[in-house]
């Protein structure tokens, strides 16, 4: 064996054990890093499907279209207390619980009148929060509903189509005419 195909094997194997990794991806993990909170892929998309039934697409683009599941997880993972974390994931794992024991299913695979019909049962809970305390699921949709909304009237779709943005004081300002035309 001569020196040119042997320093070209060691190319080639050294560049498939480079790319063995990207191909081994592991696709229960959430598609970015959090570091205070743990999801699963599975959780985020679940996640996702609750953020695009709280904002369905219509001729607007809905949640999933403007990420608001990803901002919802970021927000969580980065704005909020430990406790109010841990009360995040315990909720999200309980709605999961919930939707699966009530529907044997997914909250995906559930259909439109049956997540309808799971969401007016956590606002009910919501709405009765003041009396007894409320269960994690409920607490859970609480943010999730809050922030998806926060998601989307801060997006660049809705502060320039919907409700156009201008900066203050505006353009009909002049800052600079003197006292005795005023």
């Amino acid at each position: 064996m001569n020196r040119r195909s042997a320093l070209k094997s060691f190319l080639y194997v050294s560049a498939g054990i480079s790319l063995l990794p990207a191909c081994l991806q592991d696709k229960g993990k959430a598609s970015f890093l959090l570091k205070n909170i743990q999801v699963s892929g599975e959780q985020e998309k679940m996640l996702a499907e609750l953020c695009e039934t709280i904002i369905p697409k219509t001729s607007t683009p809905g949640a999933k279209d403007l990420s608001s599941h990803l901002f919802v997880l970021m927000m969580v993972d980065d704005c909020y207390k430990k406790e109010d974390q841990q009360t995040f994931v315990a909720g999200l794992k309980a709605f999961e619980e919930g939707v699966t024991q009530r529907y044997n299913t997914t909250f995906a695979g559930c259909s439109p009148t049956q997540k309808a019909e799971l969401l007016s049962a956590l606002e009910q809970q919501l709405k009765q929060k003041k009396d007894t305390p409320a269960k994690p699921e409920a607490g859970f949709y609480g943010i999730t509903k809050r922030l998806t909304i926060q998601s989307f009237t801060s997006s660049e779709y809705y502060l320039t189509k919907v409700q156009v943005y201008q900066l203050v004081p505006g353009p009909v300002y002049k800052g600079c005419v003197p006292v005795n035309k005023a």
